[in-house]
C-alpha cells in the first residue's frame, strides 16, 4: 500500500508539480490550495506526511503544523 502524502500549496504550478513527481515516486498524493483545506483534509483522511507551504494566504503551513500538534497529532509536517 503506498504511503499517502497530504500536499498545501497555493501555487497552482507548484501544486500540479509537486504532485506530478510525488505521485511518479509512488506516492498516493492528496493536494489542497490553502492551509483550511489542509486541517480538513488531515482530519479526514490522516496521511502519512504533510508538505506544506509556509506561506499560503489566511492559515499558512507553520500555523497547520501547529493546530494538529495542539490536537496531539504527531504526523510529520
Amino acid at each position: 500500500m503506498p504511503h499517502t502524502v497530504l500536499l498545501a500549496e497555493d501555487d497552482r504550478a507548484i501544486r500540479n508539480a509537486l504532485e506530478r513527481a510525488l505521485t511518479l515516486e509512488g506516492y498516493q498524493v492528496t493536494a489542497v490550495a490553502d492551509g483550511v483545506d489542509a486541517l480538513a483534509q488531515a482530519h479526514r483522511s490522516r496521511p502519512d506526511i504533510l508538505v506544506l507551504d509556509v506561506m499560503m494566504p489566511g492559515i499558512d503551513g507553520l500555523q497547520v503544523c501547529r493546530v494538529l500538534r495542539a490536537e496531539g497529532d504527531s504526523t510529520p509536517c
